[in-house]
């Protein structure tokens, strides 16, 4: 036996499902301009991801980072951004770990990505920065 929808009712009911559906649908996408401004590619999405001492932290941008002791190794989570394109993407790397002078490494550490240039990474437990970061931050 099957239920029929009075014609009446089968357009407000898929207009309903459409209306309900695109919204979701839109945010699958993503798109972001390139430089030759076409548009059509897509942009990556691995976010940096490191892992030290059981803990997951998440990279920011400061690069210029006050350095404290190191903390020995971790590792920065495997991307493969766009799969099936042939690549394997990039796999773990194994970086040095170094505490953030005047921050608690359970709150964020530095991780060495050159010789010269040691990024800020934050443990993704943190919801609101403390002040002492902030200090780290609002310099960078």
């Amino acid at each position: 036996m099957q239920a029929l929808l009075p014609l009446a009712g089968r357009g407000r009911a898929w207009a309903l499902l459409a209306a309900t559906l695109a919204p979701l649908s839109a945010g699958c996408t993503s798109m972001s301009s390139s430089d030759d401004g076409d548009g059509a590619r897509p942009e990556a999405s691995c976010a940096y991801v490191v892992e030290y001492d059981s803990r997951t932290y998440l990279g920011r941008d400061e690069t210029d980072v006050p350095l404290g002791k190191s903390l020995g190794g971790a590792t920065r989570a495997a991307c493969d951004d766009t799969p099936g394109d042939g690549d394997d993407g990039e796999g773990p790397a194994l970086m040095t770990a170094f505490a953030v002078r005047g921050v608690d490494p359970r709150v964020a550490i530095a991780v060495a990505e050159d010789t010269d240039e040691y990024r800020l990474v934050v443990a993704d437990t943190v919801k609101e920065l403390p002040p002492e970061l902030k200090k780290v931050t609002d310099r960078s």
